[in-house]
């Protein structure tokens, strides 16, 4: 049982998926994680999902400097193979932080509970 801005959305026989909405209200923030068990090797584990957003138009002063950034951003990709961006997840409260942790305890139990 999860609670708080978060909840469970998927539940197979080796994963279970969780969604946690993060507290600026914008559900292309949310964070998807999933925790799959893998039975032979013992282990637990976690992947976290989630849509990060990268801004051209961050400190461009018109339409030609944001597309020369754009281009910039996509020659960095197509000559390295990727590009370093970041984002950030919000909680707002000891309730949300603690449903995010009980979603991956519960995740955890019933894995390990989870008859083949």
């Amino acid at each position: 049982m999860t609670t708080n801005k978060v909840m469970k959305i998927h539940e197979f026989e080796d994963a279970v998926y969780y969604r946690a909405s993060c507290d600026c209200g914008a559900s292309h923030c949310d964070l998807t994680i999933e925790l799959e068990r893998d039975k032979e090797v013992d282990m637990i584990f976690m992947n976290m999902y989630k849509d990060v957003h990268w801004c051209s138009y961050w400190q461009a002063d018109g339409f030609f400097k944001e597309t020369w950034v754009k281009i910039k951003a996509a020659l960095r990709i197509l000559f390295n193979g990727h590009i370093k961006v970041e984002e950030s997840f919000i909680f707002k409260g000891d309730d949300h932080i603690d449903a995010f942790l009980n979603a991956i305890k519960e995740g955890r139990d019933y894995l390990k509970n989870n008859p083949e």
